[in-house]
């Protein structure tokens, strides 16, 4: 099963999880600015990492997931990909990573899982991938404290009473919340999605990107269930 996207194609048959608007939601919403290293936690078929390849033309991008196909997936379409030469799969959980790695990385983005309370299902793999049984939130926040650079951003995307909980841990933990954009599918549904964008206290960059808090709401839908102009700006740098 292909994806295909503006400059890059992929297979998500193997990944625990197939590919969904979340990662180009949150591919589309990290900022405009010259990261070197990036970290893509929870890669599955690589569909985000891809798409950091592609928005940041000098950066260097490691995907990490616990899942075995996913990671073989991953590769695969690294390979195919015109980006193969900066981009890079590896089989680890985040936790084990964080502790034994040296590297410090500009920008961390994750599709992580959020499923907290909801019911299991009965394939293991598709668990991983959605419920947080395998990561919780404090380690995923906790290691990307230890691993993101004193000027580098830690961008995701949750569900929203999801979002609530992660954000609250993060800045138990020493973040603060500098972007929160809140998806809605239509403008007469409740919020579903939240993107956050992160920063530690320590974070002196006098960039702007760092040195203000944005808010925002974005409807994917109109009251007609056609896509707004807005979305489709929005997605437009990855989509056909």
């Amino acid at each position: 099963m292909e994806f295909h996207c503006k400059t890059f194609s992929l297979n998500h048959t193997k990944s625990s999880m197939k590919i969904g608007t979340d990662a180009i939601l949150l591919s589309s919403l990290t900022p405009k600015f010259f990261p070197k290293n990036i970290l893509d936690i929870g890669t599955g078929c690589g569909i985000i990492a891809l798409c950091m390849a592609q928005k940041y033309a000098n950066s260097t991008i490691l995907a990490i997931d616990i899942d075995h196909n996913s990671i073989l997936e991953a590769k695969e379409n690294f390979k195919n990909s015109k980006f193969s030469e900066r981009i890079n799969a590896q089989k680890i959980n985040i936790k084990d990573f964080a502790q034994n790695n040296i590297s410090k990385y500009d920008l961390i983005v994750s599709n992580p899982p959020f499923f907290i309370s909801s019911l299991e299902s009965s394939k293991e793999r598709r668990n991983k991938a959605r419920h947080n049984v395998s990561l919780s939130y404090e380690d995923l926040i906790l290691s990307a404290k230890r691993i993101l650079c004193s000027n580098g951003m830690f961008s995701l995307i949750l569900p929203y009473m999801e979002s609530i909980i992660f954000e609250n841990i993060a800045i138990q933990e020493g973040f603060q919340t500098i972007y929160r954009a809140k998806i809605f599918s239509t403008p007469s549904k409740e919020c579903e999605r939240v993107v956050l964008h992160l920063k530690t206290k320590e974070n002196n960059s006098q960039n702007p990107l760092f040195n203000t808090i944005v808010e925002t709401e974005i409807f994917l839908r109109d009251l007609n269930n056609n896509l707004t102009p807005e979305y489709n700006k929005l997605v437009k740098e990855f989509l056909l």
